[in-house]
């Protein structure tokens, strides 16, 4: 008998009239909210590159070239691991290029 009240929801959620609920629409809108937030572009990458270039040049210049060496290492491996996860999912060329430097440097946007 269960299996009769589900089905008959689950037409209702598929048909065109459904509606969303006030819940579901608050969280939709939230979603949207923090998506919107978290946004990163291209500008902000560079941004984020020149940041990162002038940290490391200071840290050079103060301690010597191995920790700018150790932490540009790090970054150029979170760099090839953003780029595998991009490519594992179905980006392409300059695309995934662009979406891995994005999520590498794109967090001088929030500065």
């Amino acid at each position: 008998m269960r299996g009769a009240f589900v089905e008959k929801d689950t037409e209702r959620e598929g048909s065109a009239e459904a509606a969303p609920n006030a819940h579901e629409r608050v969280l939709a809108e939230d979603r949207r909210v923090v998506r919107e937030a978290l946004r990163s572009s291209r500008g902000g990458a560079h941004g984020g590159l020149v940041v990162t270039a002038v940290a490391l040049g200071v840290v050079g210049a103060l301690a010597g070239p191995k920790w700018p060496l150790i932490i540009g290492g790090a970054i150029a491996v979170w760099f090839a691991l953003a780029l595998e996860v991009v490519r594992r999912r179905g980006g392409r060329g300059w695309k995934a290029t662009e979406r891995a430097y994005i999520a590498t440097f794109g967090w001088a946007q929030w500065l």
